[in-house]
C-alpha cells in the first residue's frame, strides 16, 4: 500500500514539475513578447513622428501654395481695376478737354 501511495506521489510530483516547466517556458515567452512589443512600439513612435513631420511640412508647402495662388488672383485683379481706373481717367480727360 505504501508503495503505491509513493508511486502515486512521485507521478504528482512528475506532473507538477511538468506544469512548473511549462509555466517557466511561458512567462519566458511572454517577456520575449513584450520585449518584441516594445521595440515595436518604439519603431511606430518615431514613424508616427516622422509622419507627423512629413504632414507639417506638407500642409506648410501647401500653405505656400495657396498663398502663392492667391497672390496671384489678387495681382491679376488689381491688373484688371488698374486696366478699368486707366480707362476711366482717359475717358475723364477727353470729357475734360471736349469744347
Amino acid at each position: 500500500m505504501n508503495k503505491k501511495i509513493i508511486e502515486t506521489l512521485k507521478k504528482e510530483i512528475t506532473n507538477l514539475k511538468n506544469i512548473i516547466d511549462s509555466k517557466e517556458t511561458d512567462v519566458e515567452r511572454l517577456d520575449s513578447i513584450n520585449k518584441e512589443h516594445k521595440k515595436l512600439n518604439g519603431r511606430l513612435r518615431l514613424e508616427i513622428e516622422e509622419l507627423n513631420g512629413s504632414w507639417k511640412k506638407y500642409n506648410e508647402t501647401r500653405n505656400k501654395l495657396k498663398k502663392k495662388e492667391a497672390d496671384k488672383l489678387m495681382i491679376e485683379k488689381i491688373k484688371k481695376y488698374e486696366k478699368k481706373i486707366r480707362r476711366l481717367k482717359n475717358d475723364a480727360k477727353d470729357l475734360l478737354n471736349y469744347p
